[in-house]
């Protein structure tokens, strides 16, 4: 799958044809990036993302000197010079071997699930790994590669994440929430990869009175839960019905009831975004 998607990409502020991509992005394994959905021409939570990336940046020690309104103006007129206004833009950053830095915004391609996987749940596998920096948004491309090749060989949606001491901490791509009756849990903040739409699912929580704690998971206790889902830019609230070979209901009725809330509440950052 070719990195970039759709005509046009932002390489150091200069706005260049797609064919020039491949010979211009060469990062190393492991780089700075954020992803945001795009709908209806709106960057979805874009305050959230900036913040993200930025304090990525920092986490990382990278030196990219760009002021947030200059890069909310770059993304603009990506967005504009694409067609459809739709989809996820990817901003990566690195420095090169002479310490120059690079940043690159982009369309990428992506894949939103169906409505027979938002319905009917997706299927999932354990692998153990961990993110060497958990709250920081840095490409490990082997372990990304590996995660992949798992969800390949297994043919799984998703590849959950389970740390040294056995605890299951996010997905590959996604944070990921449990139910125990109508309480949901998911794991500590400081053991994961803080999700934009994981914090959109925590408000909705707070506002809507939803019982919601952060919790470890062990994968030995996976069994005690009524079900489970993932979250992401991407996935949005995606039921899972399998972890490896334990099965789970999708049906309850919590999943459904946070899908129609966060659908809600995209249509009404659009309006007020627009």
């Amino acid at each position: 799958m070719n990195e970039v998607s759709r005509d046009y990409f932002l390489h150091n502020s200069e706005l260049k044809p797609a064919g020039l991509f491949a010979s211009l992005f060469s990062p190393p394994a492991n780089y700075v990036y954020e992803v945001f959905r795009v709908d209806s021409g709106v960057p979805l939570f874009l305050d959230d993302h900036l913040e993200r990336f930025y304090k990525t940046l920092e986490l990382s020690g990278l030196n990219i000197e760009i002021a947030e309104p200059e890069l909310r103006k770059q993304i603009g007129q990506l967005i504009q010079n694409n067609a459809p206004e739709e989809g996820n833009i990817k901003i990566a950053g690195y420095q090169l071997a002479n310490l120059s830095p690079e940043l690159f915004i982009y369309f990428t391609p992506h894949s939103y699930p169906t409505r027979l996987q938002s319905s009917e749940g997706v299927d999932t596998e354990l692998f153990h790994a961990e993110r060497e920096n958990p709250n920081a948004k840095v490409m490990q491309t082997g372990m990304r590669k590996t995660a992949d090749e798992i969800k390949q060989i297994h043919h799984v949606y998703e590849v959950l994440l389970v740390d040294k001491d056995g605890f299951v901490t996010e997905g590959s791509r996604s944070n990921v929430f449990f139910l125990k009756d109508n309480t949901l849990i998911t794991p500590p903040a400081d053991t994961v990869l803080e999700g934009i739409t994981r914090k959109q699912i925590l408000g909705l929580c707070k506002i809507n009175n939803i019982p919601c704690f952060e919790h470890k998971v062990h994968q030995s206790s996976l069994s005690e839960y009524n079900g489970l889902f993932i979250s992401g830019t991407s996935r949005r609230v995606l039921p899972v019905k399998r972890v490896n070979d334990m099965s789970f209901p999708v049906d309850h009725p919590l999943i459904g009831r946070l899908q129609e809330l966060f659908q809600m509440m995209v249509e009404t950052y659009k309006q007020q975004h627009k």
